[in-house]
C-alpha cells in the first residue's frame, strides 16, 4: 500500500499554535490586569507584563502570520501528495491491466469507435 511522508507543516502548526496560545493567554491577562484599578497598583509589573505591554501585539500578529502560511503549506503538501498518490494508483492500475487481457479494456474502446 502506499503511504505519503509526514507533512512537516503538521509540526509547525503545532508548535506555533501552542505558542499562539500562551501568547493570547498571557496578552489577554495583561489587558485584564490594565482595566482593573486594584490589581495595577498592587506593586511592580510582572516581567511577563512588560514584555507583553511592549511585544504583545507584534508577537500576536507574527504568530498568526506563521500560522496561516503554515496552514496554507500543510494544506499544499497535503493535496499534491494525494495527486501523487491517485497518479501511481492509477499507474499500477493500468498495468495490472495491461498484464491481464482478460480484464482490458479495448474491447470497449474498439465499440466507441464505432
Amino acid at each position: 500500500m502506499l503511504r505519503s511522508g509526514v507533512n512537516p507543516f503538521y509540526y509547525i502548526v503545532g508548535f506555533v499554535g501552542f505558542l499562539f496560545t500562551i501568547t493570547a493567554s498571557s496578552y489577554c491577562l495583561f489587558v485584564l490586569r490594565g482595566v482593573r484599578s486594584e490589581s495595577a497598583s498592587a506593586g511592580a509589573p510582572h516581567a511577563l507584563e512588560l514584555i507583553m505591554d511592549r511585544y504583545g501585539t507584534s508577537l500576536l500578529t507574527g504568530q498568526i502570520i506563521v500560522l496561516a502560511l503554515a496552514t496554507v503549506g500543510a494544506v499544499a503538501v497535503d493535496h499534491f501528495n494525494g495527486e501523487r498518490i491517485r497518479r501511481e494508483r492509477a499507474e499500477a492500475a493500468q498495468q495490472a491491466a495491461g498484464a491481464n487481457p482478460a480484464h482490458s479494456q479495448e474491447p470497449f474502446l474498439k465499440v466507441e469507435q464505432r
